[in-house]
């Protein structure tokens, strides 16, 4: 039975892709940029979907009509179904000649409930880019990293078209970072290139510039302007990617597949989900460092949020045949907080308590009230902390004695990071620890939400 979330794209350089693929392609010539054009809106429209063109800059709409109608010679009758939407990118991008990337997101969302209210599988988008001078270049780019995240989670299929006479060597890179596969004519023939294929790499080069000598640079503040866009652009989309095709081989999505195989993608999953885990905590750092860092604060019940955090930490802890035992104290209240920033609390510190507890252990989760605050305590039986480095551990990249030796991996941003989200909402953070013993972390948030202060974490933690 054919799996309705593979959907044909009719290009013969890649047949199928599942709904949430972003796109692009680049094209030196208007027969190139038809090439890709025509054969995707036809499939799209036999397919049951929704189609949107959004016309080269170069291009009128009757002429697109006309050149689609000799590939498609029954687009009359699409039309009439209301099918098929072809406009022009003043039309589309533009609100009296200026850009608004949430609007224009926001519009495709929107798209996307009317088509499938109108009984069609999903949307199919093809967006023209020619109009995308130098002084948009930077909104646009922004538009298309939010754009991937949006299209990641959603029935639509999207693809990106770039004139290469009207965009340079930087820009090129901009485009492959921001979507899954990049089309190129070359020898005749469109050929791709998935754009993750060296991100992991880049990461661990990343890490390792960060513990030697860039310390002197985050002191300076100069880290914001290269750890930030890299991190960002650079790993984050291209590792969603990953993510996502690894639990649809998973899910057997693509076929069905054996044990063995299923135990590798479940490595790479959580292998991923660890990466994805160490850009968050960088991300943090820098907007940490530079006070740009905004709390969305939002009420939630205790309970949901432990589960959030569960959902995600317990293939890690399955992994090493870890028992995590949560307590949760009876009428407890719901907090406001940063649902995101706490949820990268919890996992930090939890994920601590994994990767320094032998195979086989238990971890203990208490969460109480204790007079106007809720105390969330993390208990391990693992390797123990000294007692001298009871705050050391909270500064920038410190690493316990007690690990050094035993080849544990670590960034040390995790815990500092930590730090400062729970005393930005009005929190604190401790430990107690014994060598060989475990350790328990300790931290407390306040039931009555308190507006998030402005916190330097650079400055107070390598003076």
């Amino acid at each position: 039975m054919k799996n309705p979330a593979i959907r044909k794209l009719g290009l013969d350089v890649i047949k199928e892709a599942p709904w949430g693929t972003h796109l692009c392609f680049f094209y030196d010539s208007i027969n190139d940029y038809l090439d890709i054009i025509k054969p995707y809106i036809k499939a799209g429209l036999e397919n049951n979907e929704f189609c949107v063109w959004i016309i080269s800059k170069d291009l009128e709409k009757e002429k697109a009509f006309e050149i689609l109608q000799t590939a498609i010679p029954t687009l009359d009758c699409y039309q009439r179904k209301k099918q098929i939407e072809i406009l022009s990118h003043s039309e589309y991008y533009l609100n009296n000649g200026r850009f608004d990337g949430e609007a224009v997101i926001t519009n495709w969302e929107n798209k996307l409930d009317n088509a499938r209210s109108a009984g069609f599988d999903g949307l199919r988008v093809e967006g023209d880019i020619s109009w995308v001078g130098t002084n948009r270049w930077k909104l646009f780019k922004d538009y298309e990293f939010e754009l991937g995240n949006v299209i990641f989670n959603n029935k639509i299929l999207a693809i990106c078209s770039y004139p290469l006479k009207k965009i340079g060597a930087r820009e090129i890179i901009d485009v492959i970072e921001n979507h899954h596969f990049a089309l190129i004519r070359r020898n005749e023939k469109w050929i791709y290139a998935k754009s993750f294929v060296d991100m992991m790499d880049k990461l661990l080069d990343i890490q390792n510039h960060i513990k030697g000598e860039n310390i002197e640079l985050i002191k300076q503040g100069i880290v914001q302007n290269t750890l930030f866009n890299v991190s960002s652009h650079e790993i984050k989309t291209p590792l969603s990617s990953i993510k996502g095709y690894t639990q649809m081989l998973i899910k057997e999505q693509f076929g069905t597949i054996n044990e063995q195989q299923k135990e590798v993608l479940e490595i790479l999953k959580r292998n991923t989900d660890y990466l994805n885990h160490l850009i968050n905590n960088y991300l943090n750092l820098v907007q940490l460092q530079t006070g740009t860092m905004k709390f969305i604060v939002e009420k939630i019940p205790i309970k949901s949020l432990i589960k959030d955090t569960m959902d995600i930490m317990s293939p890690l802890a399955d992994s090493k045949k870890v028992k995590i035992d949560v307590r949760l104290a009876d009428g407890l209240p719901p907090l406001s907080i940063d649902v995101d920033k706490i949820n990268q609390v919890l996992i930090n510190i939890i994920g601590n308590a994994i990767k320094f507890s032998p195979e086989g252990a238990s971890i203990n989760i208490n969460v109480k009230k204790k007079n106007e605050y809720i105390l969330f305590e993390i208990q391990d039986f693992g390797l123990g902390i000294p007692k001298n480095e009871h705050e050391k551990i909270f500064g920038m990249f410190f690493q316990s004695e007690s690990i050094r030796d035993k080849n544990i991996k670590g960034s040390g941003l995790g815990l500092p990071i930590s730090k400062a989200i729970v005393e930005a909402h009005g929190g604190q953070i401790w430990v107690d620890s014994k060598i060989g013993k475990g350790s328990k972390f300790s931290f407390t948030l306040p039931i009555k939400s308190v507006k998030a202060r402005k916190i330097n974490l650079i400055k107070g933690l390598l003076e």
